[in-house]
Protein backbone atom coordinates (compact mmCIF):
# COMPACT_ATOMS: atom_id res chain seq x y z
CA UNK A 1 0.00 0.00 0.00
CA UNK A 2 0.98 3.67 -0.49
CA UNK A 3 1.83 6.18 2.06
CA UNK A 4 -1.27 7.95 1.57
CA UNK A 5 -3.94 6.17 3.81
CA UNK A 6 -7.65 7.24 3.73
CA UNK A 7 -8.42 11.24 2.97
CA UNK A 8 -11.19 12.66 5.11
CA UNK A 9 -11.57 9.35 6.82
CA UNK A 10 -14.47 10.31 9.38
CA UNK A 11 -16.77 10.65 6.39
CA UNK A 12 -16.22 7.62 4.98
CA UNK A 13 -19.22 5.28 6.40
CA UNK A 14 -17.56 1.99 7.28
CA UNK A 15 -19.94 -1.03 5.67
CA UNK A 16 -19.55 -3.41 2.88
CA UNK A 17 -22.46 -4.51 0.62
CA UNK A 18 -23.15 -8.04 2.26
CA UNK A 19 -23.47 -9.91 -1.40
CA UNK A 20 -20.17 -8.57 -2.76
CA UNK A 21 -18.21 -9.23 0.31
CA UNK A 22 -20.18 -12.91 1.06
CA UNK A 23 -19.89 -13.94 -2.51
CA UNK A 24 -16.39 -12.65 -3.13
CA UNK A 25 -16.93 -11.57 -6.59
CA UNK A 26 -13.53 -10.69 -7.54
CA UNK A 27 -10.52 -12.95 -7.27
CA UNK A 28 -8.08 -12.69 -4.29
CA UNK A 29 -5.10 -13.58 -6.44
CA UNK A 30 -2.86 -10.50 -7.29
CA UNK A 31 -2.12 -12.19 -10.58
CA UNK A 32 -3.92 -14.43 -12.83
CA UNK A 33 -3.06 -16.05 -16.31
CA UNK A 34 -4.20 -13.60 -19.14
CA UNK A 35 -6.45 -16.45 -20.72
CA UNK A 36 -8.40 -16.28 -17.31
CA UNK A 37 -11.43 -14.76 -18.80
CA UNK A 38 -14.28 -16.81 -16.94
CA UNK A 39 -14.77 -19.03 -13.74
CA UNK A 40 -18.00 -20.43 -12.37
CA UNK A 41 -18.59 -22.15 -9.01
CA UNK A 42 -21.27 -24.14 -7.52
CA UNK A 43 -21.75 -24.21 -3.67
CA UNK A 44 -24.36 -24.56 -0.63
CA UNK A 45 -26.69 -21.97 0.43
CA UNK A 46 -29.34 -22.99 3.37
CA UNK A 47 -28.98 -26.64 1.81
CA UNK A 48 -29.61 -26.13 -1.35
CA UNK A 49 -27.25 -25.85 -4.58
CA UNK A 50 -26.25 -21.85 -5.95
CA UNK A 51 -24.04 -21.01 -8.25
CA UNK A 52 -22.01 -18.26 -9.57
CA UNK A 53 -20.29 -17.16 -12.49
CA UNK A 54 -17.93 -14.24 -14.45
CA UNK A 55 -17.39 -13.93 -17.87
CA UNK A 56 -14.75 -10.96 -18.88
CA UNK A 57 -12.61 -10.04 -21.89
CA UNK A 58 -8.55 -10.37 -22.30
CA UNK A 59 -8.36 -7.70 -23.55
CA UNK A 60 -8.80 -5.97 -19.85
CA UNK A 61 -6.18 -8.37 -17.84
CA UNK A 62 -8.78 -11.69 -18.03
CA UNK A 63 -12.16 -11.34 -14.81
CA UNK A 64 -11.66 -8.87 -12.04
CA UNK A 65 -9.15 -9.85 -9.51
CA UNK A 66 -6.26 -8.28 -7.27
CA UNK A 67 -6.58 -4.28 -6.74
CA UNK A 68 -9.58 -5.01 -8.02
CA UNK A 69 -10.85 -5.93 -4.83
CA UNK A 70 -9.56 -2.10 -3.09
CA UNK A 71 -11.53 -0.65 -6.39
CA UNK A 72 -14.78 -2.09 -5.92
CA UNK A 73 -14.69 -1.73 -1.97
CA UNK A 74 -13.75 2.44 -2.94
CA UNK A 75 -16.97 2.79 -4.78
CA UNK A 76 -19.09 1.49 -2.29
CA UNK A 77 -17.38 4.06 0.23
CA UNK A 78 -17.94 6.53 -2.24
CA UNK A 79 -21.41 5.77 -3.34
CA UNK A 80 -22.85 5.89 0.88
CA UNK A 81 -20.57 9.25 1.35
CA UNK A 82 -22.62 10.62 -1.72
CA UNK A 83 -25.72 10.05 0.49
CA UNK A 84 -26.99 6.71 -1.75
CA UNK A 85 -28.28 8.56 -4.56
CA UNK A 86 -31.25 6.59 -6.43
CA UNK A 87 -29.70 6.32 -9.85
CA UNK A 88 -26.45 4.86 -8.82
CA UNK A 89 -23.98 7.58 -9.71
CA UNK A 90 -21.33 9.25 -8.03
CA UNK A 91 -19.19 12.07 -9.82
CA UNK A 92 -15.60 11.43 -8.14
CA UNK A 93 -11.71 12.00 -9.25
CA UNK A 94 -9.05 9.51 -9.77
CA UNK A 95 -7.33 11.05 -6.74
CA UNK A 96 -10.18 10.68 -4.51
CA UNK A 97 -10.15 7.16 -5.58
CA UNK A 98 -6.30 6.05 -4.54
CA UNK A 99 -6.51 8.09 -1.56
CA UNK A 100 -9.37 6.49 -0.16
CA UNK A 101 -8.15 3.11 -0.12
CA UNK A 102 -4.81 4.48 0.30
CA UNK A 103 -2.80 3.97 -3.07
CA UNK A 104 0.12 5.64 -3.71
CA UNK A 105 -0.81 8.70 -6.06
CA UNK A 106 1.82 7.77 -8.73
CA UNK A 107 1.36 7.78 -12.46
CA UNK A 108 1.99 3.78 -12.01
CA UNK A 109 -1.17 3.69 -9.78
CA UNK A 110 -3.25 5.65 -11.70
CA UNK A 111 -3.19 3.31 -14.93
CA UNK A 112 -3.65 0.19 -12.38
CA UNK A 113 -7.12 2.27 -11.43
CA UNK A 114 -8.01 2.65 -15.12
CA UNK A 115 -7.21 -1.10 -15.77
CA UNK A 116 -9.38 -2.06 -13.00
CA UNK A 117 -12.29 0.39 -13.54
CA UNK A 118 -12.00 -1.38 -17.47
CA UNK A 119 -12.35 -4.90 -16.05
CA UNK A 120 -15.40 -3.38 -13.36
CA UNK A 121 -17.42 -2.35 -16.17
CA UNK A 122 -16.74 -5.12 -18.69
CA UNK A 123 -16.84 -8.21 -16.56
CA UNK A 124 -20.35 -10.37 -16.50
CA UNK A 125 -21.51 -11.48 -12.80
CA UNK A 126 -24.21 -14.00 -12.72
CA UNK A 127 -25.30 -15.37 -9.29
CA UNK A 128 -28.10 -18.26 -9.38
CA UNK A 129 -30.08 -17.98 -6.33
CA UNK A 130 -27.47 -16.83 -4.76
CA UNK A 131 -28.17 -12.99 -4.40
CA UNK A 132 -30.08 -11.92 -1.70
CA UNK A 133 -32.78 -9.49 -2.27
CA UNK A 134 -35.32 -8.78 1.06
CA UNK A 135 -36.24 -11.58 2.30
CA UNK A 136 -35.37 -13.88 -0.53
CA UNK A 137 -32.02 -15.42 -2.60
CA UNK A 138 -32.80 -14.48 -6.11
CA UNK A 139 -30.62 -14.79 -9.46
CA UNK A 140 -29.24 -12.01 -10.88
CA UNK A 141 -26.93 -10.59 -13.84
CA UNK A 142 -24.71 -7.57 -14.03
CA UNK A 143 -21.64 -5.72 -14.28
CA UNK A 144 -20.39 -4.07 -11.15
CA UNK A 145 -19.75 -0.82 -13.02
CA UNK A 146 -22.75 0.08 -15.61
CA UNK A 147 -21.16 2.75 -17.43
CA UNK A 148 -18.16 4.91 -16.87
CA UNK A 149 -17.28 8.28 -18.28
CA UNK A 150 -14.36 10.43 -17.44
CA UNK A 151 -11.51 13.04 -18.11
CA UNK A 152 -8.07 13.05 -19.49
CA UNK A 153 -5.42 15.07 -20.68
CA UNK A 154 -4.43 12.52 -22.99
CA UNK A 155 -6.32 9.26 -23.96
CA UNK A 156 -3.19 7.26 -24.33
CA UNK A 157 -2.55 8.23 -20.74
CA UNK A 158 -5.86 7.36 -18.90
CA UNK A 159 -5.92 8.76 -16.16
CA UNK A 160 -4.38 11.39 -14.24
CA UNK A 161 -4.65 13.59 -10.92
CA UNK A 162 -7.05 15.75 -12.63
CA UNK A 163 -8.99 12.93 -14.22
CA UNK A 164 -13.22 13.51 -13.22
CA UNK A 165 -14.92 10.09 -13.11
CA UNK A 166 -18.48 9.59 -13.76
CA UNK A 167 -18.92 6.31 -12.26
CA UNK A 168 -22.72 4.42 -12.42
CA UNK A 169 -22.55 1.23 -10.26
CA UNK A 170 -25.17 -1.64 -11.06
CA UNK A 171 -28.50 -1.58 -9.95
CA UNK A 172 -28.39 -4.38 -8.04
CA UNK A 173 -25.79 -3.12 -6.09
CA UNK A 174 -27.10 -0.33 -5.55
CA UNK A 175 -30.67 -1.52 -4.24
CA UNK A 176 -28.83 -3.71 -2.14
CA UNK A 177 -27.19 -0.71 -0.13
CA UNK A 178 -30.25 1.44 -0.26
CA UNK A 179 -32.13 -1.74 1.58
CA UNK A 180 -29.64 -1.15 4.06
CA UNK A 181 -28.17 -5.09 3.30
CA UNK A 182 -24.83 -4.53 4.65
CA UNK A 183 -22.05 -5.48 6.61
CA UNK A 184 -19.92 -3.47 9.18
CA UNK A 185 -16.10 -3.22 7.92
CA UNK A 186 -12.90 -2.13 9.55
CA UNK A 187 -12.15 0.06 6.58
CA UNK A 188 -8.54 1.88 8.62
CA UNK A 189 -7.68 -1.54 9.02
CA UNK A 190 -7.80 -3.14 5.34
CA UNK A 191 -5.98 -0.19 3.80
CA UNK A 192 -3.26 -0.65 6.32
CA UNK A 193 -2.45 -4.46 4.85
CA UNK A 194 0.13 -4.65 3.28
CA UNK A 195 -0.75 -7.17 -0.04
CA UNK A 196 -3.63 -6.89 -2.02
CA UNK A 197 -4.33 -10.70 -1.28
CA UNK A 198 -4.45 -9.64 1.94
CA UNK A 199 -6.73 -7.14 1.77
CA UNK A 200 -8.89 -9.24 -0.02
CA UNK A 201 -8.65 -12.45 2.12
CA UNK A 202 -9.47 -10.13 4.93
CA UNK A 203 -12.83 -8.81 3.19
CA UNK A 204 -13.88 -11.92 2.47
CA UNK A 205 -13.20 -13.43 6.04
CA UNK A 206 -14.94 -10.30 7.61
CA UNK A 207 -17.82 -10.91 5.76
CA UNK A 208 -17.68 -14.72 7.18
CA UNK A 209 -18.15 -13.35 10.86
CA UNK A 210 -21.87 -11.92 10.70
CA UNK A 211 -23.97 -15.14 9.66
CA UNK A 212 -27.54 -13.74 8.42
CA UNK A 213 -29.41 -13.44 11.77
CA UNK A 214 -26.69 -11.14 12.91
CA UNK A 215 -24.59 -13.68 15.42
CA UNK A 216 -20.98 -13.14 15.04
CA UNK A 217 -18.83 -16.28 15.04
CA UNK A 218 -15.46 -16.25 16.53
CA UNK A 219 -14.35 -19.20 14.26
CA UNK A 220 -14.86 -20.17 10.38
CA UNK A 221 -14.42 -23.40 9.07
CA UNK A 222 -14.98 -25.09 5.35
CA UNK A 223 -13.75 -27.39 2.79
CA UNK A 224 -10.46 -26.06 1.35
CA UNK A 225 -11.25 -26.76 -2.52
CA UNK A 226 -14.98 -24.54 -1.50
CA UNK A 227 -12.83 -22.08 0.02
CA UNK A 228 -10.25 -22.17 -3.06
CA UNK A 229 -13.61 -21.23 -5.35
CA UNK A 230 -14.93 -18.89 -2.16
CA UNK A 231 -11.61 -16.99 -3.38
CA UNK A 232 -11.59 -17.53 -7.01
CA UNK A 233 -7.75 -19.18 -6.91
CA UNK A 234 -7.02 -20.16 -10.19
CA UNK A 235 -4.97 -23.43 -9.18
CA UNK A 236 -7.01 -25.39 -6.95
CA UNK A 237 -4.84 -28.36 -5.88
CA UNK A 238 -4.95 -28.20 -2.05
CA UNK A 239 -0.77 -27.98 -2.31
CA UNK A 240 -1.46 -24.96 -3.90
CA UNK A 241 -3.78 -23.29 -2.17
CA UNK A 242 -2.31 -23.36 0.71
CA UNK A 243 0.76 -21.90 -0.78
CA UNK A 244 -1.62 -19.18 -2.18
CA UNK A 245 -3.05 -18.21 1.42
CA UNK A 246 0.30 -18.93 3.49
CA UNK A 247 1.42 -15.05 3.25
CA UNK A 248 -2.14 -13.32 3.27
CA UNK A 249 -2.63 -15.77 6.92
CA UNK A 250 0.31 -14.63 8.73
CA UNK A 251 -0.46 -11.65 7.56
CA UNK A 252 -3.52 -11.56 9.12
CA UNK A 253 -2.16 -13.29 12.09
CA UNK A 254 0.81 -11.17 12.94
CA UNK A 255 -1.98 -8.24 12.77
CA UNK A 256 -4.13 -9.58 15.51
CA UNK A 257 -6.78 -10.43 13.73
CA UNK A 258 -7.11 -14.59 13.63
CA UNK A 259 -5.78 -15.96 16.64
CA UNK A 260 -4.55 -19.08 14.87
CA UNK A 261 -4.89 -21.28 10.91
CA UNK A 262 -5.31 -24.31 11.30
CA UNK A 263 -5.72 -27.13 8.40
CA UNK A 264 -7.62 -31.06 8.99
CA UNK A 265 -7.66 -33.69 7.01
CA UNK A 266 -5.85 -34.62 3.82
CA UNK A 267 -6.05 -33.68 0.15
CA UNK A 268 -9.73 -32.27 -1.52
CA UNK A 269 -11.27 -33.31 2.03
CA UNK A 270 -9.06 -31.18 4.09
CA UNK A 271 -10.63 -28.34 6.03
CA UNK A 272 -9.32 -24.70 6.66
CA UNK A 273 -10.29 -23.44 10.55
CA UNK A 274 -10.47 -19.76 11.28
CA UNK A 275 -9.82 -18.90 14.79
CA UNK A 276 -10.69 -14.73 14.98
CA UNK A 277 -9.79 -12.75 17.22
CA UNK A 278 -10.33 -8.78 16.77
CA UNK A 279 -13.22 -7.56 17.79
CA UNK A 280 -14.85 -4.07 15.86
CA UNK A 281 -14.55 -0.92 17.77
CA UNK A 282 -17.67 0.17 19.55
CA UNK A 283 -18.10 3.73 20.99
CA UNK A 284 -19.49 4.40 24.47
CA UNK A 285 -22.87 5.28 22.77
CA UNK A 286 -23.33 2.44 20.59
CA UNK A 287 -22.44 0.14 23.66
CA UNK A 288 -25.41 1.76 25.84
CA UNK A 289 -28.04 1.20 22.88
CA UNK A 290 -26.43 -2.19 22.74
CA UNK A 291 -26.41 -2.85 26.58
CA UNK A 292 -30.32 -1.27 26.33
CA UNK A 293 -31.12 -4.21 23.66
CA UNK A 294 -29.51 -7.26 25.79
CA UNK A 295 -31.74 -6.42 28.86
CA UNK A 296 -34.70 -7.71 26.69
CA UNK A 297 -32.97 -11.10 25.79
CA UNK A 298 -31.04 -10.09 22.86
CA UNK A 299 -27.28 -11.38 22.32
CA UNK A 300 -24.47 -9.37 22.87
CA UNK A 301 -22.85 -9.93 19.66
CA UNK A 302 -26.83 -9.62 17.91
CA UNK A 303 -26.84 -5.82 19.50
CA UNK A 304 -23.35 -4.63 18.67
CA UNK A 305 -24.37 -5.80 15.11
CA UNK A 306 -27.66 -4.29 15.13
CA UNK A 307 -26.36 -0.59 16.08
CA UNK A 308 -23.75 -0.95 13.84
CA UNK A 309 -25.54 -1.86 11.24
CA UNK A 310 -28.48 0.55 11.53
CA UNK A 311 -27.13 3.41 13.91
CA UNK A 312 -27.48 4.33 17.23
CA UNK A 313 -30.37 6.80 16.66
CA UNK A 314 -32.23 4.25 14.70
CA UNK A 315 -32.43 1.23 17.09
CA UNK A 316 -32.39 3.89 20.21
CA UNK A 317 -36.23 4.93 18.45
CA UNK A 318 -37.22 1.22 17.58
CA UNK A 319 -36.32 0.40 20.83
CA UNK A 320 -38.81 3.00 21.96
CA UNK A 321 -41.53 1.55 19.65
CA UNK A 322 -41.11 -1.53 20.89
CA UNK A 323 -41.71 -0.51 24.33
CA UNK A 324 -44.71 1.40 23.84
CA UNK A 325 -46.08 -2.05 22.08
CA UNK A 326 -45.41 -4.02 25.01
CA UNK A 327 -47.12 -0.95 27.44
CA UNK A 328 -50.00 -1.57 25.09
CA UNK A 329 -50.45 -5.00 25.93
CA UNK A 330 -48.96 -7.24 23.31
CA UNK A 331 -46.73 -10.02 24.81
CA UNK A 332 -44.97 -11.65 21.74
CA UNK A 333 -44.03 -15.13 22.48
CA UNK A 334 -40.43 -14.52 21.86
CA UNK A 335 -39.44 -11.00 23.36
CA UNK A 336 -35.65 -10.71 22.05
CA UNK A 337 -36.92 -12.26 18.68
CA UNK A 338 -39.74 -9.56 18.64
CA UNK A 339 -37.27 -6.30 19.35
CA UNK A 340 -34.67 -7.29 16.61
CA UNK A 341 -37.38 -7.78 14.15
CA UNK A 342 -38.48 -4.38 15.11
CA UNK A 343 -35.37 -2.73 14.76
CA UNK A 344 -34.83 -4.47 11.53
CA UNK A 345 -38.05 -3.72 9.61
CA UNK A 346 -37.99 -1.67 6.95
CA UNK A 347 -42.18 -2.74 5.64
CA UNK A 348 -43.39 -0.21 8.20
CA UNK A 349 -45.06 -3.31 9.70
CA UNK A 350 -44.95 -1.52 13.60
CA UNK A 351 -47.03 1.36 13.35
CA UNK A 352 -47.03 4.14 16.98
CA UNK A 353 -49.57 2.56 19.29
CA UNK A 354 -52.30 4.59 20.54
CA UNK A 355 -52.50 5.69 24.39
CA UNK A 356 -51.71 7.66 26.63
CA UNK A 357 -48.57 8.38 28.30
CA UNK A 358 -47.71 8.47 31.86
CA UNK A 359 -46.72 11.57 33.97
CA UNK A 360 -43.36 9.89 34.66
CA UNK A 361 -42.73 8.98 31.25
CA UNK A 362 -43.82 12.63 30.04
CA UNK A 363 -41.64 14.60 32.23
CA UNK A 364 -38.30 11.87 31.26
CA UNK A 365 -39.72 12.99 27.46
CA UNK A 366 -38.72 16.55 28.17
CA UNK A 367 -35.77 15.37 30.01
CA UNK A 368 -34.48 13.52 27.42
CA UNK A 369 -35.42 16.48 24.59
CA UNK A 370 -33.71 19.09 26.94
CA UNK A 371 -30.50 16.78 26.81
CA UNK A 372 -30.47 15.68 23.42
CA UNK A 373 -31.36 19.67 22.42
CA UNK A 374 -28.37 20.65 24.22
CA UNK A 375 -26.06 17.81 22.69
CA UNK A 376 -27.33 19.14 19.33
CA UNK A 377 -26.07 22.24 20.23
CA UNK A 378 -23.00 21.27 21.43
CA UNK A 379 -22.28 19.11 18.44
CA UNK A 380 -22.93 21.65 15.97
CA UNK A 381 -20.56 23.71 17.11
CA UNK A 382 -18.02 21.00 17.31
CA UNK A 383 -19.31 20.45 13.63
CA UNK A 384 -18.34 23.66 12.77
CA UNK A 385 -15.13 23.83 14.74
CA UNK A 386 -13.93 20.35 13.01
CA UNK A 387 -15.08 21.73 9.26
CA UNK A 388 -12.98 24.58 10.55
CA UNK A 389 -9.86 23.03 10.65
CA UNK A 390 -10.41 19.83 8.28
CA UNK A 391 -10.00 23.37 5.26
CA UNK A 392 -7.20 24.46 7.53
CA UNK A 393 -5.48 21.48 7.76
CA UNK A 394 -5.22 20.64 3.95
CA UNK A 395 -3.15 21.66 1.41
CA UNK A 396 -3.88 23.23 -2.17
CA UNK A 397 -4.86 19.89 -3.99
CA UNK A 398 -6.54 18.52 -0.58
CA UNK A 399 -9.07 21.32 -0.88
CA UNK A 400 -9.24 21.58 -4.19
CA UNK A 401 -10.26 17.68 -3.96
CA UNK A 402 -12.92 18.37 -0.97
CA UNK A 403 -14.56 20.99 -3.04
CA UNK A 404 -15.13 18.80 -6.08
CA UNK A 405 -16.53 16.05 -4.09
CA UNK A 406 -18.79 17.99 -2.31
CA UNK A 407 -19.84 19.93 -5.33
CA UNK A 408 -20.54 16.54 -7.37
CA UNK A 409 -22.49 15.49 -4.18
CA UNK A 410 -24.69 18.92 -3.95
CA UNK A 411 -25.04 19.61 -8.02
CA UNK A 412 -25.35 16.10 -9.36
CA UNK A 413 -27.63 16.92 -12.71
CA UNK A 414 -26.97 20.76 -12.67
CA UNK A 415 -23.71 20.87 -13.92
CA UNK A 416 -22.08 18.71 -17.03
CA UNK A 417 -19.30 16.65 -16.02
CA UNK A 418 -16.92 18.39 -18.59
CA UNK A 419 -16.76 20.96 -15.74
CA UNK A 420 -15.30 19.49 -13.26
CA UNK A 421 -12.04 19.14 -14.89
CA UNK A 422 -11.91 23.12 -14.96
CA UNK A 423 -13.08 23.48 -11.74
CA UNK A 424 -10.45 21.48 -10.41
CA UNK A 425 -7.93 23.20 -12.12
CA UNK A 426 -9.32 26.30 -11.54
CA UNK A 427 -9.30 25.36 -7.85
CA UNK A 428 -5.25 24.24 -7.68
CA UNK A 429 -4.39 27.14 -9.74
CA UNK A 430 -6.28 29.60 -7.24
CA UNK A 431 -8.28 31.19 -9.98
CA UNK A 432 -11.71 29.87 -8.00
CA UNK A 433 -11.19 29.80 -4.14
CA UNK A 434 -12.63 26.13 -2.90
CA UNK A 435 -13.72 26.80 -0.14
CA UNK A 436 -15.72 29.90 -0.59
CA UNK A 437 -17.51 28.40 -3.52
CA UNK A 438 -18.42 24.80 -1.68
CA UNK A 439 -20.12 26.78 0.53
CA UNK A 440 -21.77 29.22 -1.57
CA UNK A 441 -22.83 26.05 -3.35
CA UNK A 442 -24.63 24.62 0.16
CA UNK A 443 -26.01 28.25 0.61
CA UNK A 444 -27.39 28.15 -3.36
CA UNK A 445 -28.96 24.36 -2.33
CA UNK A 446 -30.99 26.19 1.12
CA UNK A 447 -32.11 28.67 -1.18
CA UNK A 448 -33.51 26.28 -3.91
CA UNK A 449 -30.93 28.10 -6.02
CA UNK A 450 -29.28 25.26 -7.59
CA UNK A 451 -29.99 25.76 -11.36
CA UNK A 452 -29.20 30.00 -11.53
CA UNK A 453 -25.98 28.73 -9.17
CA UNK A 454 -24.43 26.53 -11.42
CA UNK A 455 -25.21 28.07 -14.46
CA UNK A 456 -23.19 31.20 -12.75
CA UNK A 457 -20.38 28.37 -11.85
CA UNK A 458 -20.42 27.35 -15.49
CA UNK A 459 -19.34 31.17 -16.72
CA UNK A 460 -17.05 31.60 -13.81
CA UNK A 461 -15.22 28.01 -15.13
CA UNK A 462 -15.36 29.05 -18.76
CA UNK A 463 -13.84 32.63 -17.89
CA UNK A 464 -11.04 31.35 -15.33
CA UNK A 465 -10.28 28.92 -18.62
CA UNK A 466 -9.91 31.92 -20.85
Amino acid sequence: MGTNGPQEGTEIRRFDEANVARLGLISIQERIPPDFTSWSVEFSLEGRRARLSCVAVSEHGGVPHGLDNDVSLALISLYQEAGNPEDGTIVTTAYRILSIIGWDTSGHYYRALKESLDRLTTATFTASEAWRSGKRWTTVKFRYIDRLEYTSEDDKLGFSERSILKIKLAREIVDSIRAKYLKPLDLGFLTSLDRPLTRALYRLLDAQRVSPDGNEVTQFRTNIIEWADACKIVDKTPTRVRRTLEGAHNELVERGYLAGVEYQGRGPKQEVIYTFTRQPVVSEEALEAAARLTRYGVARPVAQALVTTYGRERVEERLARFEAILAAGYAPRNRAGFLVDVVRDEEGKYADTEGFVSQTRRLEADAVKARRAASARQAEERRQQQVEAEWESLDEKGRATKAIRLLSFILRKHLPTRYYSGLLEAFEQGRLNPREVAEAAVRAQVELQLAPFAQDLMEAVDQAAG
